[in-house]
């Protein structure tokens, strides 16, 4: 099925990108969507099954897809939108098209990949998608921020590799050998502590680039600075989950051994290097999309300290991916309005949008609100779940100097909020060129009062979807 779903993406793709037509296009991203859904439901009826030897329809994946397939929908509208206000060119157009259809499907791809191979190949695919996004409009300041992103995570997934070579070498002394996730977690507590170890600092390294922590961060921010708020949706959340896939699969082969306290001191240290650097970062931030990316990196270290807890945290991390997933969307959609009125991204050359647009200005201070984990957001009670396993795991010191960076975080990216609602409308604001579409904060204000409504009522095929992903780890 994934094969075939994999296929027609392709096939989509390339027709939209060789017939330059909005009607083509607009019917190709309708039915691509439909498609998509339907892999998710399909995948969700067959969950446990192997696809194939190299993918399977396991619970985490599953869980991730569907919140793509999710996010896909506003999408559609948001893109649209940006093509009217700054792509006048079809063929242009047609091409950002067909580069999505291949980043959502290779992110899917990561996600149901059983075989460490295929996951490292859709992932370097996700890596060209991105870099021609950034600079499908031509523009210099891009161009800068496209080279970089595909230079970083080329040797970011060069790293990664290095990591699989390892694992490989480790895994072949059976005939039977190959690099399928389930067969190198059976297999994990023969092989050498020592390569093992090295083996997953090598692979953590290199996809952190995806996952937007440290070390390779830096290519992942810039290239969220200038990319297009659509693309942002999905580069901040589905291509994050996806670096979080790769890690966790690598992480559920350590966790079958006696290493695997040190692979969670290994988590723990990246996961407060990270959410420190985001923290010192955002006091120097300009940009609103980078306050934004930097954000992301935050909870993205959460996410990690969490894991590093073990047991007692692994329930809080998958719901903070979440949450973090449809949130982080949703401010990205807001700030496409953003950017529209004041046609710059960056703070100085915004202001007083509270009165200029009501609505859109509450869409995002609700935004604001949920990704502080502010109640009553759903990544408050995510936040909460975690901070109660790391006192009740003994990491008090680490829970104290968490809240304390998260209380920074607050006030920053507070007092930059209020700036944009409440600061005086800066004098090259002009009305007349100001783009207004009144249905634009539909798409926000429906995922975050989604979040909140799942974090005080989580449907049980939510819940029963994560736990059997925590299963995997067992």
């Amino acid at each position: 099925m994934i094969f075939i779903f994999l296929g027609i993406a392709l096939t989509l793709s390339i027709l939209i990108s060789l017939f330059p037509n909005r009607i083509v296009f607009a019917t190709g991203s309708f039915f691509y969507v439909l498609l998509h859904a339907t892999l998710t439901v399909y995948s969700y009826n067959k969950l446990g099954i192997y696809d194939s030897v190299y993918l399977r329809f396991d619970s985490l994946a599953v869980l991730l897809n569907a919140l793509l397939s999710i996010l896909l929908i506003p999408t559609i509208f948001h893109a649209n939108l940006y093509f009217r206000r700054y792509v006048k060119d079809v063929r242009k157009e047609a091409q950002f098209v067909s580069a999505m259809i291949i980043l959502a499907s290779a992110i899917s791809s990561v996600y149901y990949a059983e075989n460490i191979v295929v996951m490292w190949v859709s992932i370097e695919i996700t890596t060209l998608a991105v870099s021609f996004l950034i600079y499908h409009n031509r523009y210099e300041t891009p161009l800068e921020a496209a080279w970089k992103y595909l230079f970083l995570s080329s040797v970011g997934i060069a790293i990664a590799f290095l990591g699989i070579l390892i694992l490989a070498t480790q895994s072949a002394s059976s005939e039977s050998a190959n690099l399928s996730v389930s067969y190198l977690a059976s297999v994990a507590s023969q092989m050498d502590p020592f390569f093992l170890k090295t083996a997953f600092i090598l692979i953590l390294t290199g996809y952190s680039v995806k996952l937007n922590v440290f070390p390779l961060f830096a290519a992942t921010i810039d290239a969220k600075t200038v990319a297009p708020s659509p693309v942002n949706a999905i580069i901040s959340t589905a291509l994050v989950n996806a670096g979080f896939v790769a890690v966790f699969r690598v992480y559920s082969i350590v966790n079958q051994t006696e290493t695997n306290s040190w692979a969670q001191n290994v988590l723990l240290i990246t996961g407060l290097i990270s959410i420190s650097l985001a923290t010192i970062q955002l006091f120097r931030i300009k940009r609103y999309k980078r306050m934004f990316a930097f954000s992301s990196m935050e909870h993205v270290a959460l996410i990690l300290i969490a894991l590093s807890v073990g047991k007692a945290g692994y329930y809080a991390a998958l719901l903070h991916l979440v949450f973090h997933t449809l949130v982080k969307g949703g401010l990205f959609f807001q700030f496409g309005q953003v950017r529209a009125f004041f046609h710059s991204g960056w703070i100085k050359d915004s202001g007083g949008y509270f009165v200029l647009n009501g609505t859109g200005s509450l869409a995002f201070l609700l935004g604001i609100l949920s990704i502080l984990a502010i109640p009553p957001s759903g990544l408050f009670i995510s936040e909460f779940l975690i901070f109660k396993a790391l006192f009740s795991g003994g990491y008090l010191v680490v829970g104290i100097f968490v809240l304390a960076l998260l209380t920074v975080i607050i006030y920053v990216i507070v007092s930059k909020t209020m700036h944009l609602l409440f600061a005086e409308i800066p004098a090259t604001f002009k009305p007349e060129a100001a783009f207004v579409n009144r249905f634009e904060s539909v798409s926000q204000f429906i995922l975050f009062a989604a979040v909140i409504y799942l974090g005080f009522n989580p449907p049980n095929v939510l819940t029963q979807l994560i736990h059997q992903t925590i299963q995997l780890l067992n």
